[in-house]
């Protein structure tokens, strides 16, 4: 099933959605049931709400199953209802003669609307979005640019700005902007570390949030920067989730944070704690089942304090997450919560010099029995698949090979 979404007709796809389940003598817990647990229960409820007009094909595969649908029946079913709403909706000329008697009032009525539809298209069209920046002197002002490079509002935030994206959050088919804003360190300017903030197309502010939250490690930090975020959707239900890479301003801890945007609000909804630095994050369809992974960089200020792992400095790693299922906290789980949902968990070890074992990149292969590869600060490259096993490795011209990787057990051993 491919990734494209389809558009709906409310409230009669909804209407249509409940009245099929109820012919079918299923409550709204049994369907889920009947579903296998492969939509959630909010994705359900927004199959019924009748507000939400989009949805992925993933989703509307998996519907039609549990109405006892072929995929192509149900798409024809979203036609049929479209085409009942545009008749219904409509005027049809026969329906015009018998409702407006007055074919010259009728005739100014309809110029004038004309004219309106026009003057919203021009409006429309003058103010449509095209690029976000953010100021090159200034980087705590963004500058919003129409398609033509006019610019059409900017504001000064009064914190650097880390970064900003353009999205249709809530699929509305309105456009968002989202930035996060945040401090290197105590001596730069501004005083709104770690929030995240979003506008409409016209410049008004729709919501923001601090992401700033009590750290489950003894060490407590005042404020928090966000490294970076994406939007995605991660279980392909059709709503997009932001993944906010979050660290203390001193470095530790860091998490990531999923989170919702909802009726004008964030709403966080998981959590995975790492102690110390999180890197660059790479979300992307790893095993080719159309649900994304996310595999992370990272450095690890706990493995130390056990004596079983041997190592006295912290220790750069790589680890894998399953988009569907982030929580917990990162080995060596030293902090106050659950033992995190990591696939995978690696940490390496470098001979003569630490900064042999710092990644600097992480991509995903066109090789698909191979896909994970991860480069080292002294040119040297690991190829892991989707197991976290080390499949194949590369040794540049500065690589002395004394780098090793070491897989942790997802049981925990010591």
């Amino acid at each position: 099933m491919g990734l494209k979404s389809i558009t709906v007709p409310q409230p009669q796809f909804s209407n249509w959605v409940i009245q099929r389940r109820r012919d079918l003598s299923l409550s709204p817990t049994e369907f889920q049931e009947k579903l296998n647990g492969k939509l959630s229960e909010r994705t359900l409820k927004y199959l019924e709400a009748g507000k939400k007009e989009t949805f992925s094909e993933y989703t509307l595969s998996i519907l039609a199953q549990g109405l006892g649908l072929s995929y192509p029946d149900l798409l024809h079913q979203i036609e049929e209802l479209k085409s009942n709403g545009r008749q219904r909706g409509g005027l049809t000329a026969t329906s015009s003669r018998k409702i407006r008697p007055f074919v010259f009032g009728t005739a100014v009525s309809v110029t004038i609307l004309a004219v309106a539809l026009f003057i919203g298209y021009l409006l429309n069209k003058r103010t449509q979005l095209g690029t976000v920046l953010i100021h090159s002197d200034h980087p705590q002002i963004i500058i919003v640019l129409d398609d033509k490079g006019k610019t059409l509002w900017q504001k000064d935030l009064g914190s650097r700005v880390i970064k900003v994206e353009v999205k249709d959050l809530d699929q509305n088919g309105s456009t968002e902007i989202i930035a996060a804003i945040g401090k290197w360190n105590y001596r730069d300017w501004g005083e709104r570390s770690g929030w995240l903030l979003v506008w409409d197309a016209k410049g008004n502010l729709l919501t923001e949030q601090n992401l700033w939250k009590s750290s489950i490690y003894p060490a407590e930090e005042p404020s928090c920067l966000i490294e970076d975020f994406q939007i995605v959707d991660l279980d392909r239900d059709g709503v997009l989730e932001i993944v906010a890479q979050i660290r203390g301003q001193e470095w530790y801890p860091s998490r990531l944070a999923v989170l919702h945007y909802e009726d004008f609000a964030f709403k966080e909804v998981n959590t995975y704690w790492h102690p110390g630095f999180l890197g660059t994050i790479v979300v992307e369809d790893i095993d080719s089942d159309s649900f994304p992974e996310i595999v992370c960089a990272a450095v690890n200020n706990d493995l130390k304090r056990v004596p079983a792992f041997h190592v006295e400095k912290n220790m750069h790693a790589v680890f894998m997450l399953q988009g569907r299922s982030i929580f917990g906290q990162a080995p060596p789980y030293l902090g106050k919560t659950e033992k995190g949902s990591q696939v995978w968990y690696r940490y390496l070890t470098p001979g003569s010099s630490s900064d042999a074992s710092r990644i600097m990149a992480i991509s995903v292969s066109s090789d698909r029995n191979k896909p994970i590869l991860v480069e080292l600060g002294d040119s040297c490259f690991f190829y892991l698949n989707y197991q976290g096993e080390v499949l194949e490795r590369f040794e540049g011209d500065s690589c002395k090979g004394e780098t090793k990787m070491h897989l942790i057990p997802n049981e925990k051993k010591w």
